[in-house]
């Protein structure tokens, strides 16, 4: 499950991460404001907040994420012959694109106006839009079987 759908308490009061399934929002896009009652800690009675990393965040819950990473890692240890399909990762946030970049595999860059892969990467930069280009490598496939 996703961070976006795990709530956390926002006092700290415990390190438990629960799911947000519950949880509604009913939202004035006018004036955009939560019209509803915001998620509340089941032991404290705070607010929770998602289980999301914000910047310079030191109370995010990050447990769930470091076994997520364990679990990964084991996974990309255990490939024998990796592609990254990496879809509309920007250079202003580049978090994505750094995964990418260092994973040892063919790296195929989706991206409207930053495709480009850093010199000497194995893989190829798709000037395109996300669904045009995982269209395109569908013909591509097909037409090799």
């Amino acid at each position: 499950m996703l961070g976006i759908h795990l709530l956390q308490c926002l006092n700290g009061c415990t390190t438990d991460i629960w799911s947000a399934v519950d949880f509604q929002p009913e939202v004035d896009g006018v004036r955009c404001r939560l019209l509803n009652e915001p998620p509340r800690c089941p032991l404290c009675g705070g607010l929770a907040r998602p289980n999301i990393l914000m910047f310079g965040d030191w109370d995010w819950r990050g447990h769930l994420y470091q076994e997520q990473h364990a679990r990964l890692q084991q996974w990309l240890n255990a490939v024998k012959r990796l592609v990254i399909i990496e879809i509309g990762a920007g250079t202003a946030i580049p978090s994505v694109r750094h995964f990418g970049e260092f994973q040892d595999g063919f790296l195929i860059r989706i991206n409207l106006r930053e495709s480009d892969l850093p010199t000497g990467r194995r893989g190829i930069g798709l000037e395109l839009g996300g669904l045009e280009a995982l269209r395109q490598i569908h013909v591509a496939l097909d037409a090799l079987s």
